[in-house]
């Protein structure tokens, strides 16, 4: 009886815990706890992990879903098989964007213990900016730790998958190392750029080394492996 009632304490005292730090987040933070909230809100579901605010067209969420569809096909092109399943959010209204995405009309993903939540706005209702962010989703999923990789490479991989860039620049390994942090890749006056030049390491990188390279690369880093050593050596061994 009295394993029982520790053994409920110890459970109650977790769950308190859990509770305040989501409210804390919530304070802080409020749109991933709104996105992990979904299932008691108004957006209508479509599919399993699937919302779509009920202002959308019945037109546009077909759209939508086939633009889905073919995302997940161009992701699964660079592994075996997807281990993600994260959830999905369609929003367009100002009131929608703010409480989910923080007023970001294009796409982002919330990386959160209970899984991972991408949040599409109405600029990128397309299969371009959908496969961009399942691309990070499956990246993260895979990692044990998501700051292992930086953030050019995170990127630059989820721009193999999004048709919007084509860029052949040659760009040196010691330029690239340049944009391992997000205050350097986001800067708001290069950030194109840093893109476009992140897209086009990852495509010379990856033509080289192919499927096979960056699912060692992962492995490598999930095994305790530095990401730079890594990613040089599994190019020269191709």
């Amino acid at each position: 009886m009295i394993k029982r009632r520790k053994k409920l304490i110890i459970i109650s005292a977790f769950l308190s815990f859990l509770l305040l730090m989501l409210i804390v987040v919530y304070m802080i933070n409020p749109q991933p706890v709104n996105a992990m909230m979904v299932d008691f809100s108004s957006m209508e579901k479509q599919g399993k992990h699937i919302y779509v605010e009920p202002d959308i067209s019945e037109v546009t969420t077909t759209i939508l879903l086939n633009d889905f569809e073919q995302s997940r096909e161009r992701v699964s092109g660079f592994f075996e098989d997807l281990q993600d399943n994260p959830t999905l959010l369609f929003v367009q209204s100002p009131h929608a964007l703010e409480k989910y995405a923080q007023k970001n009309r294009t796409g982002q993903t919330y990386y959160t213990y209970w899984g991972n939540y991408i949040v599409i706005g109405p600029d990128g209702f397309n299969a371009d900016v959908i496969a961009h962010e399942l691309m990070h989703s499956e990246l993260r999923k895979r990692l044990k730790n998501k700051d292992e990789v930086p953030v050019w490479f995170d990127e630059g991989l989820a721009t193999l998958v999004d048709y919007r860039y084509n860029s052949d620049k040659f760009i040196s390994f010691d330029k690239i190392n340049e944009l391992s942090s997000r205050d350097v890749f986001y800067e708001p006056s290069h950030v194109k750029e840093n893109y476009e030049i992140a897209h086009s390491e990852i495509n010379r990188w990856f033509g080289i080394v192919g499927k096979s390279g960056l699912v060692e690369l992962i492995d490598g880093l999930n095994n305790g492996k530095e990401f730079k050593t890594i990613y040089k050596s599994i190019e020269s061994q191709s």
